[in-house]
């Protein structure tokens, strides 16, 4: 991983983390507003339904209608002329025609001890109040058949206030907003609204809410806290993983070094073999000369299966036949004299997408298994291809001991030592490294014991890493 990219890292992490916390104090504020909305509405009908059968067919509140008799209809014809001729002083009229109402509708009211009653009644909390508000006044011209709006109050407007002591008007605590018409002298229409709230409505809301709230800074303050350790940990990780690359690399200077120097000196020895008098010196240096190459190996198995996890596989296209039988041919080499080789080509003109180390690495290790745990005279293994509609199949078999079945289940553990071991010398790596450069080209592998004797390893790949053509 680059600095770039070590870099962003934090930037992402706080922008989905500000993202989350908006989310989330978003979802809380609709909640609210949910509540807001929706709070108390029972209450509210049962209101709404006890005050309709108490007025009956009366105005606003019992007695109203003797109020609108006698302080506004007489009024309305000549109101109605003054709208219709626009005269300059209709506006002033209206006002003081409303004002003068309105004051008389305050003085006459009931309505306080219908809503007492009101509560009493429907076993209401006694906490409520409610505000009764004249909204608007209409009157109706028959030339246009249109309402003209003669007078109007918002519902904040004080000056359409009638009775009652709630101070904050709002379309959440509204029981209803009614629009009643009348005949005579002319048509005209009035609406008027009943409100009924806490006076400490939001508070109370937010105690409603408290279980959400509550449970929501918990989520934040629990997100924050494993955020923190995530980002603490990756941060740590990195250290740790820089820290592992330098002691990789420091390692493999330090052992290299000596033990390059231990075999330079041991082939020195061997090399005075020519004079009988230094026999025994150059037996000592072929013994030498052994442990150094046994301990170079185990060097190399196990700092290579320590730096494979810091690795990227490195892709490419190789012709599959061509490309087995080089590596085939320089293990043979290698392992000359020691076991015979065999390889069936898959014979089809296929290009394979595979890391060239992982599968040399694959190779090799199945070979130096298949020599070191086999007690026959001939060592022999066998590499073959089998095709079906999903994937094609790469055939290891070997005459070896076999695999005992305690050990088939933790087979490809890191330094496993099983019974099938019989006590050679080892790491327990070979198995491990192989499946695990197997997981990072997408390949998977199984084992079997052959009926006759020895051991048979499947490797599986699927069919998107081929291609039919090779490329130029």
């Amino acid at each position: 991983m680059n600095s770039a990219d070590r870099n962003i890292h934090p930037w992402v992490f706080g922008t989905s983390f500000l993202i989350l916390m908006a989310v989330i104090g978003f979802l809380i504020f609709k909640t609210y507003q949910l509540e807001d909305k929706n709070y108390q509405i029972g209450q509210l009908n049962l209101i709404q339904n006890a005050y309709g059968a108490a007025i009956m067919d009366d105005k606003i509140f019992p007695g109203g209608d003797a109020v609108f008799q006698t302080a506004l209809v007489p009024y309305l014809p000549s109101w109605f002329t003054k709208v219709m001729k626009q005269s300059p002083d209709v506006q002033q009229y209206g006002e003081q025609r409303m004002e003068l109402f309105l004051t008389d509708m305050r003085k006459q009211q009931t309505l306080d001890s219908v809503f007492q009653r009101i509560v009493l009644q429907q076993q209401l909390d006694s906490a409520l109040v409610y505000l009764f508000h004249f909204d608007k006044l209409e009157l109706y011209n028959q030339t246009d058949s249109t309402w003209k709006v003669v007078y109007e109050n918002a519902s904040d407007n004080k000056k359409g206030s009638i009775s009652g002591s709630l101070r904050r008007a709002s379309p959440n605590n509204r029981v209803f907003q009614l629009a009643v018409s009348d005949r005579a002298p002319i048509p005209y229409r009035f609406t008027y609204s009943l409100y009924v709230d806490y006076e400490n409505r939001n508070w109370r809301i937010i105690q409603h809410m408290a279980p959400v709230f509550l449970l929501s800074l918990a989520c934040i303050g629990v997100i924050v806290l494993l955020s923190y350790r995530t980002y603490e940990n990756w941060i740590n990780q990195r250290k740790l993983a820089d820290l592992k690359t330098s002691f990789l690399n420091h390692m493999r200077h330090e052992f290299n070094t000596p033990l390059t120097t231990i075999l330079i000196s041991a082939h020195s020895l061997i090399d005075r073999e020519a004079n009988p008098e230094n026999k025994e010196v150059a037996q000592l240096g072929r013994v030498v000369e052994r442990q150094a190459k046994r301990l170079k190996d185990y060097f190399e198995q196990v700092m290579g299966s320590v730096a494979l996890q810091e690795q990227q596989a490195k892709i490419v296209q190789v012709p599959l036949d061509l490309f087995t039988m080089e590596i085939l041919d320089e293990l043979r080499l290698r392992y000359q004299g020691e076991i015979e080789i065999d390889y069936e080509p898959l014979g089809q003109d296929l290009m394979l997408q595979l890391d060239e180390g992982y599968y040399f690495s694959v190779l090799d290790n199945l070979i130096s298994n298949a020599v070191k745990f086999n007690d026959h005279s001939t060592k022999t293994i066998q590499f073959s291809w089998a095709q079906n509609a999903e994937q094609y199949c790469l055939k290891i078999e070997d005459n070896g001991r076999g695999i005992a079945p305690t050990d088939r289940n933790a087979l490809f553990t890191a330094f496993y030592r099983g019974q099938s071991s019989g006590g050679k010398p080892g790491l327990g790596l070979g198995l491990y490294y192989v499946k695990t450069c197997l997981e990072r080209l997408g390949w998977t592998i199984s084992v079997e014991n052959k009926p006759s004797g020895g051991t048979i390893f499947y490797i599986y790949i699927d069919n998107g890493s081929f291609n039919s053509k090779k490329q130029d």
